[in-house]
């Protein structure tokens, strides 16, 4: 009770980041409302595994291709703006779906994908970098974790109920849920009051500077360097794993969009309980905070293990939402650990960065993972990706340890 009591305050007390929260909540509940039925348009339209991965490859590279741009954005200009702007762009492109699936072209529909990919590339590190400035230091993480949670129960409840829903009702109806979602997210952003950064920017160099500084920053501080490879490298297996969730759904299970859904929603089901669970262990601690996320990451690394071996679709779905349970806790406390240790100037740049090697990995991991469930089979791929996950999180936590030991044992 004392943990919902931590969260509902911040919650009802802080009216700006509720607002920021909620619409976050209903913009990531419209992204995985749509990747579902996406997902399965393109497995069934073209029969291959990869092209099925190229959806979540055409998502993630943009993000990757326009770093130097949206984090300068985000150090430079009006935060909120930013984000509002990415809202109402996304929402256009999700309606263009609807022209695109009339067409029937596959190349056309990853084209529109990857440019509602770029729009998030604007979103994610402007509302993530603006995160510190709604809160209090002491209450950071925890807002961190609600945040991360609302990622992982709108997965849930979106992936879940967009396979269905697009089953049921149709494809091009869950585009227009889509739409809506980004405008209402728009508009609740809008009425933010505080400001989402400091007075006082440094990012006002040319492009080409402006990202060698903040590559110099990642560079010449360890903590940060060292969260940045846990995340980059977690994506490199998830990203892969995850690719593979339809193909399993078809050809392992013969579930459909349906199985796809559960499948996603598993997912999101680890990603909301893990960090809320990992918060009430090891409480405010900044040390234990960071010292756990390669220990999270090994959760995930035996969550894949065992769907590799999952007989049926409730046992694959229940290994999912284990192994997400780590996954989503390294995303909070990875996430975390950069606000707290880096200054608000250089915040909106390391974001990019941040996200650019996620989503590199994630589109690198996918495409690769894609390619090899042509000639090799789906079970092994994800036994390996798996031990991966597990070898190279233990591997981090023994290598990282000398890093938090000066950390405060309390925020």
């Amino acid at each position: 009770m004392r943990a919902v009591r931590l969260y509902w305050g911040l919650l009802s007390e802080n009216d700006d980041f509720r607002r920021l929260y909620v619409g976050r909540l209903i913009s990531f509940a419209g992204d995985w409302f749509l990747l579902v039925p996406l997902v399965g348009l393109v497995y069934e339209a073209s029969g291959s595994a990869l092209a099925a991965a190229a959806v979540i490859a055409a998502q993630a590279l943009p993000a990757l291709l326009l770093a130097p741009v949206t984090g300068l954005a985000a150090d430079r200009f009006d935060r909120k703006k930013i984000i509002v702007i990415s809202d109402i762009v996304r929402a256009v492109l999700a309606l263009s779906l609807l022209a695109v699936d009339a067409v029937d072209s596959v190349w056309l529909l990853l084209v529109v994908v990857g440019l509602e990919g770029a729009g998030a590339a604007f979103f994610y590190p402007a509302s993530t970098g603006a995160l510190p400035n709604l809160v209090d230091a002491d209450k950071l993480a925890t807002a961190n974790v609600l945040m991360s949670s609302a990622w992982g129960a709108t997965l849930a409840l979106g992936a879940a109920v967009g396979g269905l829903f697009a089953t049921v009702v149709s494809r091009d109806a869950a585009f227009v849920v889509n739409a809506i979602s980004f405008l209402v997210s728009a508009i609740l952003v809008s009425r933010i009051g505080r400001s989402l950064q400091e007075p006082e920017r440094t990012a006002t160099a040319g492009l080409s500077a402006s990202t060698h500084d903040v590559i110099r920053y990642a560079a010449g501080h360890s903590r940060i360097a060292a969260l940045l490879t846990a995340k980059a490298v977690h994506a490199l297996t998830s990203g892969g794993a995850v690719g593979l969730f339809a193909v399993m759904s078809f050809s392992l299970f013969d579930t459909g969009d349906g199985g796809t859904g559960v499948l996603f929603g598993a997912r999101g089901l680890g990603n909301l309980i893990g960090p809320l669970i990992a918060f009430r262990m090891v409480g405010s601690s900044q040390r234990r905070i960071m010292g756990s996320i390669g220990y999270a990451m090994a959760l995930w690394g035996i969550g894949y293990v065992i769907v590799g071996f999952a007989p049926s679709l409730s046992l694959a779905a229940a290994a999912v939402c284990l192994g997400h349970t780590g996954g989503g806790t390294q995303f909070a406390f990875s996430t975390y650990g950069l606000q707290a240790l880096a200054p608000d100037q250089v915040r909106g740049r390391l974001f990019a960065l941040d996200f650019g090697l996620d989503t590199l990995a994630i589109a690198v991991s996918a495409l690769a993972v894609g390619a090899l469930a042509a000639t090799v089979p789906i079970r092994t791929l994800l036994v390996g990706l798996g031990l991966i996950g597990l070898v190279f999180g233990l591997g981090w936590s023994v290598a990282t340890r000398r890093y938090w030991a000066d950390l405060p044992t309390a925020t």
